[in-house]
C-alpha cells in the first residue's frame, strides 16, 4: 500500500482550486459577453429614446421662455386685432408729442402727407392740444383736428402757404396768436355755427364754412 505525502495532496488541491478559479472567470466573462450581445440592440434603443425625450423637453422649456419674453416685451395696446395697433404705430411715427394735463400735445408733424388727419388718441390718451409752431412752414394743404382737441397754440400753422382747408371741431375753445398767419389767402376754416372757431375766423377776416 502506497502512502501519499501531505505535500502531494496540498499541491493537488492547489491545482484543482486554481483551475476552478480560472475556469470560473472564463465562464463569468462568457456570460457577460452573451448578455451584452443579446441586449445590445435594446440598450442602444433605450439610449436613443432617452436622448430624444431630453431634446423634446429642452425644446418645450425654450419655447415657454420665448413666449414669456415676448409677452413681457410687447405692450398690450399693440396686440389689438382690429387694426388699432397699426393706427397707433403710424400715429407715433408721424407726430412728435408730449403728455401733459392728462392728454397729448402735438409738438411736431413728421409725416409726408399733404392732407393731415390728426387722431383722437395717441397711446390711448386724447389729443388735447396742437402745440406752438407744431406745423409751422410745412407744405400741408388740409388738416382735420380731432373732436378731442381743445386748443391751438401760438403759430401752430404759421407759414403754411399751401394750407387751404382746416376743419376745427366745436371742442376748440382757444386759438393762440398768429396760429394761421402767412397761410394761403384762400384758407377756409370749416367749423360749427356759432363756435369759437367761427368767431375767430370772423375776427381775423378768414373765410369759413359751417358744418353740422
Amino acid at each position: 500500500m502506497k502512502y501519499v505525502s501531505l505535500s502531494s495532496v496540498l499541491l493537488f488541491l492547489a491545482v484543482v482550486i486554481l483551475a476552478a478559479f480560472v475556469g470560473g472567470r472564463e465562464i463569468n466573462q462568457r456570460i457577460e459577453e452573451t448578455i451584452e450581445s443579446n441586449y445590445k440592440t435594446e440598450i442602444e434603443a433605450l439610449k436613443e429614446k432617452i436622448s430624444k425625450q431630453s431634446e423634446l423637453l429642452s425644446s418645450i422649456i425654450n419655447l415657454n421662455g420665448n413666449d414669456q419674453n415676448l409677452s413681457e416685451d410687447e405692450p398690450a395696446s399693440d396686440t389689438d386685432t382690429d387694426g388699432a395697433s397699426e393706427v397707433l404705430t403710424e400715429s407715433k411715427a408721424e407726430f412728435e408729442y408730449i403728455i401733459e394735463n392728462g392728454g397729448v400735445t402735438i409738438t411736431k408733424y413728421n409725416g409726408t402727407q399733404t392732407s393731415v388727419q390728426i387722431p383722437n388718441k395717441i397711446e390711448q390718451l386724447p389729443v388735447l392740444k396742437i402745440g406752438e409752431s407744431a406745423f409751422a412752414d410745412m407744405k400741408i394743404k388740409s388738416v382735420t383736428l380731432p373732436s378731442s382737441c381743445t386748443e391751438i397754440d401760438w403759430f401752430a400753422f404759421y407759414g403754411c402757404y399751401a394750407l387751404t382747408t382746416v376743419h376745427i371741431p366745436e371742442s376748440v375753445e382757444k386759438i393762440g396768436y398768429g396760429a394761421f398767419d402767412s397761410c394761403s389767402k384762400s384758407l377756409t376754416i370749416y367749423c360749427v355755427k356759432d363756435s369759437f372757431a367761427e368767431k375767430y375766423a370772423k375776427s381775423f377776416g378768414i373765410s369759413y364754412s359751417n358744418f353740422e
